[in-house]
């Protein structure tokens, strides 16, 4: 199945249509030649027969001697008396009587009387029988041959004869049948060559190369309306995106500003329990801010733009950032495992998406308990295994979804349920892989694997 779909394509693909339509086509050309060498085949058979003859007939004259007895015929020999064969042969005197053979009547003579000298001449037989007849001038006397087809012939059909000519032709119809196949899959790959090169034009464009097109100056006249038409809805798309990135770039501006200036005058305010809450209310707005802009970089990811990424130095970075994080709550961070790891990535989305597992893994783990960076290199990536309350079953996939929080939506905790849909978008974007399983002793794992490594 395989190798039919690498030959012949897709189920219900362009290049399979194309092709077995140029193999349908190829076919009725060779039905109708076939067609036509058959009728030429019938139409010449009777000619060929005929002239097949006519050599048999000149090839007893030459052994014909008019001084010897019997003309010098061997007429006992099964060439004149037998019954196998595929013709019989009749001499005649000028007189008209037989000197060998047996094909002899009035009617024939009186065909053979009227044939001229060196001018062969077609006899007329009972049944199917063809005949042809001679007149030789040897030594001052005339003498008549005639050749004609046996019986048997007609147990011999001119389709037999057909059938013969097609298998001493059948290496040559086998390699026209390999000819046609051939012919069919060049000109298929061919004529799909240039869609290849626009998938690869195709893939390059994306967020951070919303300007490139697809180029229609070497592609069949048929497709270049259509490729006109797929860039000019490029060009639309470049428009939207462009005002979507510039009103994302003016609301990160409008509302840091305000955010700075609301802790700014937070922090003068006298009541330690008012300023202490309207901090962490300010806090949560500028965290969640950041984390819908983070989320909108993993959705925008292009594969193209990625480069060779050590895991090892994404994770210390992470640990790093969170160190003070993890003293302040009580817990400890540490890193195992590979050292070596590479991927292909982007660096600054992956340290995005770790530090995200791991701040929540901090958040929901008990107090001085160990939230651990494990490396991974079969397959590539990380697990970050911790010592928390466990995730339900019903929950582990629902909490890669987008604001939900899971069971800590009403409990108090400050988180927004965005980063773990921040980790899945960045998995999708990496051709990478998230999931949570039960950690023994108590805990969660939560894996990040990427589908190779390089």
């Amino acid at each position: 199945m395989m190798v039919v779909n690498f030959l012949f394509g897709q189920r219900r693909s362009f290049k399979r249509s194309l092709l077995l339509n140029i193999i349908a086509a190829l076919s009725l050309c060779v039905l109708l030649a076939g067609a036509v060498l058959i009728s030429e085949f019938y139409e010449h058979l009777e000619e060929i027969l005929e002239d097949t003859m006519l050599d048999e007939a000149k090839e007893i004259v030459g052994q014909i001697d008019p001084a010897a007895p019997q003309h010098g015929l061997d007429v006992g020999s099964l060439r004149f008396q037998g019954i196998e064969g595929t013709y019989r042969y009749t001499v005649y005197d000028e007189t008209g009587s037989i000197v060998a053979g047996g094909e002899g009547s009035d009617a024939v003579w009186q065909q053979l009387s009227q044939i001229k000298l060196g001018n062969p001449q077609s006899i007329a037989l009972l049944g199917d029988r063809l005949g042809i007849g001679l007149r030789a001038r040897i030594a001052d006397q005339d003498v008549f041959v005639l050749v004609s087809t046996y019986p048997k012939e007609s147990n011999q059909t001119q389709f037999d004869k057909l059938l013969h000519e097609l298998e001493e032709g059948i290496g040559w119809v086998v390699l026209g049948v390999l000819m046609i196949l051939a012919s069919a899959l060049f000109a298929t790959r061919r004529a799909l060559s240039s869609l290849k090169v626009l998938s690869d034009q195709a893939h390059r464009i994306g967020p951070t190369a919303t300007n490139q097109r697809l180029a229609a100056d070497r592609l069949p006249t048929e497709i270049a309306p259509l490729i006109e038409d797929v860039n000019m809805a490029f060009d639309r798309l470049e428009q939207g995106y462009k005002a979507q990135r510039d009103f994302a770039s003016n609301v990160a501006h409008e509302i840091r500003t305000p955010i700075a200036v609301l802790r700014s005058s937070i922090d003068r305010i006298d009541d330690q329990a008012l300023k202490q809450n309207l901090s962490q209310d300010a806090k949560q707005l500028d965290r969640i801010f950041g984390q819908l802009i983070d989320l909108s970089r993993a959705d925008a990811a292009l594969q193209s733009v990625f480069e060779t990424v050590k895991l090892q130095n994404v994770s210390v970075e992470v640990a790093t950032n969170l160190a003070s994080v993890a003293l302040r709550s009580g817990r400890r961070l540490s890193i195992t495992g590979e050292k070596s790891v590479l991927v292909h990535g982007n660096s600054g989305l992956l340290g995005i998406a770790l530090a995200n597992v791991v701040r929540n893994a901090l958040q929901y783990s008990s107090e001085n308990s160990e939230v651990e960076i494990e490396l991974l290199s079969k397959p590539a990536g990380w697990r970050v295994l911790d010592r928390g309350a466990g995730v339900p079953d019903a929950l582990k996939t629902a909490l890669f979804e987008r604001f939900n929080r899971g069971a800590q939506a009403n409990s108090g905790s400050e988180g927004s349920g965005i980063g773990l849909a921040i980790v899945k978008s960045v998995a999708n974007s990496h051709n990478a892989t998230v999931s949570i399983q039960d950690r023994d002793g108590g805990g969660s794992i939560f894996s990040f694997t990427f589908d190779r490594k390089i």
